[in-house]
């Protein structure tokens, strides 16, 4: 961006330089708050027209990923409309990291993996673009290495100094899996693929943050269910840092207790620094190595310093370094997880969970971790919102009471590949003692297939459903009124939700333009349906857990 520093541009220049027509540069100034503003006019320009900072509105563009349908041929998925608007002004070309990414985790790995499965090769690359991007002194020598080979190479192998450079960043575990690895491929393999890297020139942290975020994509596909101990999607991960960080609000912690691969984090991390300037203390928790060296690499690619340690299946599982006191937690928590041993009880506030969930465990530990003011986003399955199970519903409407629950957003079926269940957003926050109302948002129905089992949500699709939100919470500050929106928003009144049992699913409130009596079921029915909805998702994890164990004995 220093390239840039001192040129202007108007806003027929940022149309003509990012590929778009002359009134969607007006529309995203009119949308988006934190677009660019004009800055002076140098001396000699014509006075009726406003000019804006070219670095100030590359940095703003390279957020806008370009519309599947609105890109040109040779433009990679992910290419970003700062792409072309660096391009245009004579910029350093940007894509070709993708590029070459694309390539080695699809048609171009059979020649390169050896004998690695495609999953361990993703895995790989995952570390050799974090290398790359992160590491520019050891990834030099390591490059370098590359380079000297067919002709003897020094006696330290080239997997042995990949696996050494990323053991300071990522610890002894993940040294020992590249060593692992590099028995299955020929160094002669590796080096071709280093130097493939190396060679799509200079790239700046953004692209190989984006070139990460395609692997972990394609890691996911191949691991298929076990890609349940990983991903959130892209456009949840997005969609949920945004409902959570307010733009007014300074944060000073971030914090997942159940990390995965860093996507919250680092969407969350991406949408605090774009509005605040204060140093955010980022940590989180995981289950396995694996998992935890892949959201270590994921943060740092975005910048982010990050405090990761081992945690627990469950909160309640006990072993919790995190001090009472953070200002936003995001979290996708394993679903419907069973509670096992129980060692802390502490953050029960509101009650015991059954054992055979841990769905309100996880719901009352982000509670209880809070600091007064502070605000959280938690991803559970629907049936968390409507269970039958009496000791759920006694949990359910006591967080209700206190002022704990504040909306409730549920997200279309197919979204994550690992399951088509409906799933829903809790937005928590630290107890107020006291309930007025609740934001319901149904965007079940949005969302398109972009596969046959996968579904993503469209960025306009993402702003309405944060538009709906902000609208309500300036709403209830005195900033105009909120009336919701039909088929998509309600708030409603505390005495309704008690009237309903406290029920929270979302369809439950929000009309949907379908008949009246698909709205209007007793709550008995409601109750028996829960039951056993209940009941088949117990049905279907135990199955899932024998089938993973099956395939455990035959080594798959």
């Amino acid at each position: 961006m220093s390239d840039f520093a001192g040129v202007t541009v108007s806003r027929a220049d940022i149309a003509r330089f990012a590929g778009v027509k002359r009134p969607a540069v007006t529309n995203w100034e009119r949308r988006h708050a934190d677009f660019p503003r004009p800055v002076e006019k140098p001396d000699g320009g014509p006075a009726d027209v406003e000019v804006f900072s070219a670095a100030e509105v590359l940095a703003w563009l390279e957020r806008r990923v370009i519309p599947a349908n609105a890109r040109r041929p040779g433009e990679p998925e992910g290419a970003t409309y700062g792409d072309r608007f660096r391009a245009s002004l004579g910029g350093a070309p940007a894509g070709a990291l993708l590029k070459v990414v694309d390539r080695l985790g699809g048609p171009g790995a059979e020649r390169l993996r050896g004998d690695l499965s495609q999953a361990d090769h993703i895995a790989l690359l995952l570390t050799l673009v974090y290398a790359r991007g992160c590491l520019p002194d050891e990834w030099e020598g390591i490059v370098a290495e590359a380079r000297r080979l067919p002709r003897p190479a020094s006696a330290e192998s080239l997997s042995v100094k990949l696996a050494r450079a990323v053991r300071s960043g990522l610890g002894d575990e993940h040294e020992r899996h590249l060593l692992a690895l590099s028995r299955n491929l020929a160094e002669p393999c590796l080096a071709d693929t280093i130097r493939l890297l190396e060679d799509t020139g200079p790239v700046d942290r953004s692209e190989h943050a984006r070139a990460f975020e395609r692997l972990m994509a394609r890691y996911g596909d191949l691991i298929g269910k076990r890609a349940g101990d990983f991903f959130t999607p892209r456009a949840a991960a997005d969609l949920i840092a945004k409902l959570v960080v307010d733009p007014g609000t300074e944060a000073r912690s971030l914090h997942d207790p159940f990390v995965r691969a860093g996507e919250l984090l680092a969407a969350a991390w991406e949408t605090m620094t774009e509005t605040q300037d204060r140093p955010i203390v980022v940590s989180g928790a995981g289950v396995g190595e694996h998992p935890l060296a892949l959201a270590g690499m994921n943060l740092a690619l975005h910048g982010a310093s990050a405090d990761l340690w081992a945690g627990n299946a469950t909160p309640s599982a006990g072993h919790d370094r995190l001090p009472r006191g953070v200002d936003r937690i995001l979290t996708n928590p394993p679903f419907n997880g069973k509670l096992g041993e129980v060692v802390d009880r502490a953050h029960w506030r509101y009650g015991a969970p059954p054992p055979h969930s841990a769905n309100f465990d996880w719901l009352q530990y982000v509670v209880a971790r809070l600091r007064p003011g502070g605000r959280a986003a938690v991803l559970m399955p629907d049936i968390a919102a409507h269970s039958a199970n009496p000791s759920e519903g006694r949990i359910r409407a006591a967080m209700v009471e206190d002022g704990a629950v504040e909306a409730l957003v549920a997200l279309p079926p197919q979204l994550f590949t690992t399951t088509g269940i409906r799933v829903t957003i809790w937005l928590l926050r630290h107890p107020t003692g006291s309930c007025d109302e609740i934001l319901f948002v149904d965007a079940g129905g949005l969302g398109s297939l972009v596969s046959r089992n996968q579904r993503e949500l469209a960025p306009d699709e993402t702003r309405r459903i944060l538009e709906e939100y902000r609208s309500w919470t300036a709403a209830r500050t005195g900033d105009g009124t909120f009336t919701g929106t039909g088929g998509l928003s309600r708030a409603v009144p505390i005495e309704k939700v008690r009237e309903k049992g406290y029920t929270l699913s979302p369809a439950f409130y929000v009309p949907s333009g379908a008949s009246a009596d698909a709205r209007s079921a007793e709550p008995a029915d409601l109750a028996a349906l829960a039951a056993r909805l209940a009941d088949l998702h117990t049905r279907a994890r135990d199955a899932d857990t024998e089938v993973e164990a099956m395939l455990g004995r035959y080594g798959l």
